[in-house]
């Protein structure tokens, strides 16, 4: 995934201002404040940022606060995954008056970790419904994993296991399934078996392109289990 358009500043700061407009912080002594974000910034399909966080701060809420509104403002070109458009995170690491090649490139990844949600500048709710992942909860039921003859695994100290997983799903223009890939991790065959199920009964919005969706499955050990949303 590439981002169109600057990611950070090179050269040390002067009078100009920062990304989004705003006055360069100074520090107590009148200087410019220098510092690298690093922002995970969600992108749907349709290249627009619909959730971003900081994975690491610059130290300065100015300059992070900068970082957020200007790279959130802008398009993205989506990730690609074979000939189709998909949401996905992108790592865009802004350096604020630090010295060329201070900081890596912009990358696409599978965030390890959550990480506190920002508000995005523009984004409609019923855009950020586009990009937003279903999400769904699955306990056991009597023991047994759901919809399955399968009993709930259990971790090496004899407890029921927690797991998160995630399948990504080839979405027609109408919103139908059309291909559906694996639960990823899928070391248990029970969590696969319920995760296929539940992809071949989900409808998605109609969107008039195809696209790939993300679903994420949580396995814990709780009660009850709830729908998508």
């Amino acid at each position: 995934m590439l981002l169109l358009g600057l990611v950070g500043c090179a050269t040390p700061p002067s009078q100009r201002p920062m990304l989004d407009g705003s006055p360069w912080p100074l520090d107590a002594n009148g200087q410019p404040i220098h510092g690298v974000t690093v922002l995970l910034i969600l992108v749907n399909y349709r290249g627009v940022p619909a959730g971003v966080c900081i994975e690491s701060s610059s130290g300065s809420d100015v300059l992070d606060t900068s970082a957020i509104r200007r790279l959130t403002t802008r398009l993205f070109v989506p990730e690609m995954k074979y000939g189709f458009p998909a949401t996905s995170y992108v790592r865009v690491p802004v350096a604020f008056g630090m010295p060329e090649g201070s900081v890596g490139p912009l990358s696409a990844f599978s965030p390890a970790r959550e990480c506190i949600p920002r508000p995005v500048p523009g984004i409609t709710q019923a855009e950020l419904r586009l990009s937003e992942s279903p999400v769904v909860k699955i306990s056991p039921v009597s023991g047994m994993v759901p919809g399955t003859n399968s009993p709930w695994p259990m971790d090496e100290h004899g407890h029921p296991v927690t797991l998160t997983g995630y399948a990504s799903v080839l979405v027609d223009a109408s919103g139908r399934a059309v291909t559906v890939e694996t639960l990823k991790p899928g070391i248990y065959p029970a969590f696969s078996a319920f995760a296929s199920q539940s992809l071949a009964a989900m409808t998605f919005v109609g969107s008039g392109e195809q696209h790939w969706e993300n679903v994420a499955f949580h396995f814990n050990a709780g009660s009850g289990t709830e729908p998508p949303h």
